[in-house]
């Protein structure tokens, strides 16, 4: 019996159609039932294709390869392809600082990575603050390694930042000074909670990006984020705060956030943004919690699934004018935009692939968002955990670890012959805190994650095509709603 090379593809169908996933071209084609169910088999069977198939789908298949699909190329060594020039990109091309100013809070939410946990996966909130020495001499290393960056961004980040007001404007006013030549930009999440007119005038008149936390109506914000002090929900606060700041600075603009638990129902969050003429045309973005640091985790519970995807399907529907725009949910909305927009520049990647590459997940450390901690040390970004020795990368005084870059920017390479097979390579998110197990890299914490990001693809792959099917294009999706 006569064999060929096993493809590298994914086969999937939508209502509408069969497809096969082609990685070596990162490119979707349409295929017909008996050339789909042929692959389909061949694909869960391991090993070479048997030369078993009458003869349309030969035909098919035949077809399909002389078009450029249906290669068996699988990457013979799993390397980053940046990995030669991290010397440059981290000596030219950071593209964005965030300076831990403070580790304290005045809020203590339920769900916050620096509460106390069961174990000692990441820091609690402390007294420590960022001295002025330390918060000058990052700048000063930013300004000489963002040469290349047309909007080079500084960042501030707690615990709650704007506890150090002074500091940040300090900072702001020499980092001008340093980057005066620079589309300098300066971004800041903040609870609100000390939000005033004046500090908002001067975050306008320095051009900052400016994100609330708020989770949605007073019942669901207060539920997790309460004032350290008392244990008093925040929301009121907050909007009073809001409100004063819409009548005194009308034209500042900024963003919302809302953190989601998924273990409750989500309605009133979408309603709330939808509905609430307070919110205006701000836009607002949600994220389901982190439970990366923490012993329970947050399993989506079926009301909560069954509303959210309610929501999302009307906001597919409103892009085919099928559903009235303004009874859609801004949650769904800004959130679907926003990850279509993602999604569909990781598929212009078309390069093929080559026989030293990696997967998709992991950004240059550093290179993408420099972490500096309250005592100048380095992290990749500020989603790790501050307590591993595994994910600190340097400091000021000594500058990067360029062999600990290099290890976690080819984090993969610790499951490495899973990746060379693996259908989703291209669209793995996995980085190295993922595989992070209290200061140790994982293969096997790795590993464990790699069904659900399967799984996560195909689900965006499925929504892609839906798109592609109805005619919804990239114009569209950038607009928004």
């Amino acid at each position: 019996m006569t064999t060929v090379e096993k493809p590298f593809i994914h086969v999937l169908r939508t209502p509408l159609c069969n497809y096969i996933y082609d990685v070596n071209t990162n490119a979707f084609v349409s295929v017909d039932e008996g050339a789909y169910q042929y692959l389909r088999e061949a694909e869960q069977q391991g090993g070479a294709l048997p030369d078993e198939a009458d003869e349309h789908i030969k035909q098919n298949l035949e077809a399909l390869r002389a078009q450029g699909y249906l290669s068996s190329k699988r990457p013979q060594e799993i390397r980053h392809s940046q990995s030669d020039l991290l010397a440059y990109h981290l000596n030219e091309n950071i593209a964005q600082m965030a300076l831990q100013v403070t580790q304290q809070c005045n809020f203590r939410c339920a769900y916050c990575d620096y509460c106390a946990s069961d174990f000692e996966s990441q820091r609690d909130h402390s007294a420590k603050r960022m001295s002025v020495e330390t918060a000058l001499s990052a700048v000063d290393f930013f300004a000489k390694r963002c040469a290349n960056e047309d909007e080079p961004t500084i960042g501030f980040y707690g615990g709650e930042p704007l506890l150090e007001f002074p500091l940040i404007q300090r900072v702001t006013e020499y980092a001008e000074e340093k980057l005066y030549a620079k589309g300098l930009r300066f971004t800041v999440t903040t609870n609100a909670s000390l939000l005033t007119p004046e500090i908002a005038r001067f975050m306008a008149e320095h051009h900052f990006l400016l994100t609330i936390s708020l989770d949605g109506t007073p019942e669901t914000h207060n539920r997790s984020r309460r004032f350290a002090s008392n244990g008093k929900g925040s929301f009121e606060v907050i909007r009073r705060n809001l409100e004063n700041l819409k009548q005194q600075c009308p034209d500042f603009e900024y963003t919302f956030n809302a953190v989601v638990d998924p273990r409750y129902p989500c309605d009133s969050l979408h309603e709330l943004f939808t509905r609430d003429e307070f919110f205006g045309g701000a836009t607002i973005r949600s994220t389901l919690i982190s439970d990366q640091f923490s012993v329970e985790k947050a399993v989506p519970g079926e009301v909560f699934l069954q509303q959210d995807s309610r929501h999302l399907f009307k906001s597919y529907l409103s892009y085919r004018d099928a559903y009235d725009r303004n009874k859609v949910s801004r949650v769904a909305r800004d959130n679907l935009s926003a990850n279509f927009q993602k999604f569909r520049i990781d598929m212009k990647q078309s390069v093929s692939l080559m026989d030293a590459a990696a997967p998709g997940g992991p950004c240059i450390p550093g290179q993408m968002r420099l972490f500096v901690s309250t005592d100048g040390t380095f992290y990749p970004c500020e989603r790790v955990s501050e307590t591993s020795p595994a994910m600190k990368i340097g400091n000021l005084r000594e500058g990067f670890d360029m062999g600990k870059v290099d290890r976690l920017l080819n984090i993969a390479q610790d499951t490495a012959e899973d990746c060379k097979n693996c259908w989703a390579f291209r669209h793995c998110k996995l980085c190295s805190g993922q595989s992070d197990n209290c200061g140790e890299l994982s293969a096997d914490l790795r590993r464990s994650q790699c069904e659900s990001v399967r799984e996560q693809v195909e689900d965006l792959f499925r929504d892609y095509l839906w798109t592609r099917e109805f005619g919804i294009s990239e114009d569209t999706w950038s607009k928004g709603v």
